[in-house]
Parts: C-alpha cells; structure tokens; sequence
C-alpha cells in the first residue's frame, strides 16, 4: 500500500497561500511601521520587492492552481 503524497491534498495548498499571504502582510506591516517612524530609510527596497515577487506571488499562485486541480480531479 502506496503512502498518500502530501501535495495531493487540498489542506496542503491552502496552507501554502495561507504561509505567503502572512509573509506579504508581515512585510508590508513592518514597512508601514518603520515609514510612520520615519525610519524608511532603514527599508531595502530590493529586498522587499524580492520577497514579494520570488516569494509570496509565485507561493499564492502555485497554492491557487494546485487547489483548482485537486479539486478538479476529485470530482
């Protein structure tokens, strides 16, 4: 008997959007945070767009496509 794959389920895709939409508002707070300090300058903007670009974009649309599949495929 085969183990059951942990990317063939639906919790584990949704848990993987729920991991870059924490990251995203994370970063975003902290960033609003330092700029109503008016500590901005200590925020690396290529780093940030980095993160948001490499990371939780890809992360939110891979979890998205892969819910839409499990969920095509257990109908």
């Amino acid at each position: 008997m085969m183990k059951k794959q942990l990317w063939n389920k639906m919790s584990t895709y949704l848990f993987l959007i729920g991991v870059c939409v924490v990251i995203l508002l994370m970063e975003w707070l902290v960033i609003s945070i330092l700029d109503a300090m008016n500590k901005g300058e200590y925020v690396n903007d290529d780093i940030a767009e980095s993160v948001i670009f490499f990371v939780c974009i890809p992360g939110i649309l891979v979890g998205i496509i892969g819910a839409i599949i499990i969920s095509v495929r257990k109908k």
